[in-house]
Order: C-alpha cells, then sequence, then structure tokens
C-alpha cells in the first residue's frame, strides 16, 4: 500500500500539507497577480485573499516564520520564476519567487522572509525590499520558533 502524499492538491488554487494541517495558496502573488511586494502590500494581498473568498475561505493570512520553513525541504527542488533550483515541493507549480514574506515582524521597520533556496530566514526592511512575493496559508499557525 502507497503511502498517502505529504502534500495534497484539491484542485481550487490550493494545497493541503498532511502532515501540518495548512492550507497553501497553489500560487504565491508573482505568479497570481504578476508583481513582487512590500511586507504591507503582502498582508495585504492575504487579507483581499479572504475578502474575495479565495478557495471558498475567508481565513488566509500570511504564514509564521515556522509555517513557511515547514515548505523548506532540501531533498526537493523546484524552479523559481528564473528558472533557478528553490527546495520547495513540485506540487507547487514552477515560477514561484524565491523569497517570501513572513507575517512576523522583528521590529516597526523590519520584516521576516524566507528564501527558498537555502532556506534561511533574513530580516529585510518592510517598504524598502519590494521584490518579494508572498504564498497565504490558512490553518492553525505551527508552533514558534
Amino acid at each position: 500500500m502507497q503511502p498517502s502524499p505529504r502534500f495534497v492538491d484539491n484542485h481550487d488554487g490550493t494545497i493541503t500539507d498532511s502532515q501540518t494541517e495548512l492550507t497553501w495558496t497553489r500560487e504565491d502573488v508573482w505568479q497570481m497577480e504578476n508583481r513582487w511586494v512590500t511586507w504591507d502590500e503582502a498582508k495585504e494581498y492575504a487579507v483581499h485573499l479572504g475578502h474575495k473568498m479565495f478557495s471558498e475561505q475567508n481565513d488566509w493570512r500570511l504564514p509564521s516564520r515556522k509555517d513557511i520553513l515547514s515548505l523548506y525541504d532540501e531533498t526537493l527542488e523546484n524552479k523559481d520564476k528564473y528558472g533557478n533550483v528553490i527546495h520547495l515541493s513540485p506540487v507547487f507549480p514552477e515560477g514561484p519567487q524565491a523569497t517570501v514574506w513572513c507575517e512576523e515582524s522583528s521590529s516597526k521597520d523590519e520584516g521576516y522572509t524566507l528564501d527558498f533556496r537555502t532556506g534561511k530566514i533574513r530580516v529585510l526592511f518592510k517598504s524598502k525590499c519590494p521584490r518579494m512575493s508572498a504564498r497565504a496559508v490558512r490553518g492553525k499557525p505551527l508552533p514558534e520558533l
């Protein structure tokens, strides 16, 4: 008997992670809207998904650092928008941005990002780093780091 896959494509624009019970947007904001976002715009994007009832759900949010790190797996390969290797399950379509914003702030002016090329969490200026993306999530946040 085959084990159940970790990531399940729900065929409604979402993917569910059976290990964490989180549901992710299949595409990031770059893939959905062809634009980069600042941290504030990333938060607005997640709220907007809820307002428009994306996938018939209204509780979309940006992921915590722990949430987004749960998607990083150095044994898996996918391709970012430039064709470079990122470590994200191939159940997600090729072409996302390699770096995405997290929900938490490190300060009033700085926010956290995850780089899917390296698995590193970095701190960047929220408003001066617009060349990032966001991937919304729903479900109970994973316990903090």
